[in-house]
């Protein structure tokens, strides 16, 4: 028989395809799940030069934010991504005054107590939030006794409001029906935050140019400072109380040129723990400003921090969620998301079930984070 090229072919294909039958890659069926999708969305703002607090109102779809530089209070509703719908804007007093923080009122349900650094001012407010056009009404406004000066944080407890004095470096305690009853607490360079410890029942206060934690027992009057160990880092800022049993948690910034990414808890005996992050070089070298404690946090172990550039222009801006175990005492996941506008000075973050948000100081925006 002659062989043909076209025989030799065809031997050759077969020798082929019998070589891929019995030589053949193995390709097997495996899981195929994945993680929620994440979204983070910037929601322009009106502009300002430095926009701070972001509150919500209870039982509402209406956020509140501060905008310090021109005094504007802007009330927005936003849907369950975070995304705001719809906006106004108020000058509280002139566009000096210097809106500043922003707290719930506990005893006038729906009301807001902010402050007015530059009018040394307390105030609260009715923000109507049955329309976005409807102005803010005046309810109660409180004078800062001498010599306090610039308040900054206001927190009601009780009758009681608590406020830092940011300019004058001291921390009021005043009752807001009869303001004649107050006391003035002399601290050191600056008071930022104030929260009440959910374990002794005594108030601490940061204070982020001294390294340093001021405890006040109001029944007596007696100040102590708790010093910040540099190892564990410099300017403590964000400052809340935690779970009952579990004291308080704040954060700590950094310098100019360096974070350390830890948080600490500040037990009831004054004992400080300090967590630092560590799933990577973004979370371990953190400036970290602000926290606040996710809404199952009882269950699910979980806070959220706020790293920020707002001393630090190599700092990332970033919103960090951190696990712990059931004890609160060992991290044990962290996740990082990046915030799209680079050098925002990230300022404060408000957590709810569907999204977190936060604001960024130095950019008119509000980002929203959700998953689905």
């Amino acid at each position: 028989m002659r062989i043909t090229k076209r025989i030799i072919s065809s031997l050759l294909s077969l020798l082929s395809i019998q070589f891929i039958a019995t030589n053949a890659l193995p390709i097997t069926p495996v899981p195929a799940s994945r993680a929620a999708s994440r979204y983070v969305i910037e929601n322009p703002l009106p502009y300002a030069v430095q926009t701070h607090e972001v509150i919500r109102v209870p039982n509402t779809n209406v956020i509140l934010i501060s905008q310090m530089s021109n005094s504007v209070l802007l009330k927005a509703t936003v849907n369950n991504q975070g995304i705001i719908q719809d906006i106004g804007a108020f000058q509280l007093g002139q566009n000096t005054s210097a809106l500043h923080g922003l707290a719930l009122s506990k005893n006038y349900p729906g009301h807001v107590w902010v402050t007015l650094q530059k009018d040394n001012k307390l105030v609260l407010l009715d923000p109507m939030v049955k329309s976005i056009s409807f102005p803010p009404t005046v309810i109660k406004e409180i004078d800062v006794p001498a010599p306090g000066l610039g308040p900054h944080y206001v927190g009601e407890y009780g009758d009681e409001l608590w406020s830092t004095l940011q300019d004058s470096s001291d921390v009021l305690r005043i009752n807001y029906k009869t303001p004649s009853d107050y006391t003035i607490y002399k601290g050191l360079p600056r008071p930022i935050f104030i929260a009440q410890h959910p374990d002794n029942g005594q108030f601490y206060t940061g204070e982020d140019n001294s390294a340093s934690i001021m405890k006040i027992e109001p029944a007596t009057n007696k100040t102590t400072q708790l010093s910040i160990p540099s190892s564990a880092g410099v300017t403590p800022v964000g400052l809340i109380a935690g779970p009952k049993g579990h004291g308080i948690w704040f954060t700590l910034l950094g310098n100019a040129t360096h974070g350390t990414g830890t948080i600490g808890n500040l037990h009831a005996d004054d004992t400080i723990t300090y967590h630092t992050l560590s799933s990577s070089p973004l979370s371990s070298n953190a400036s970290l400003l602000h926290l606040a404690f996710d809404p199952k946090a009882k269950t699910n172990y979980t806070i959220w921090l706020l790293a920020s550039s707002i001393i630090n222009s190599s700092a990332l801006d970033m919103i960090i969620k951190v696990t712990f175990d059931e004890s609160w005492s060992k991290i044990v996941s962290e996740d990082i998301v990046v915030t799209p506008t680079h050098l925002n000075k990230a300022h404060r973050i408000l957590v709810s079930p569907n999204n977190v948000l936060a604001t960024e100081l130095a950019s008119s925006k509000l980002v929203s984070y959700y998953t689905l």
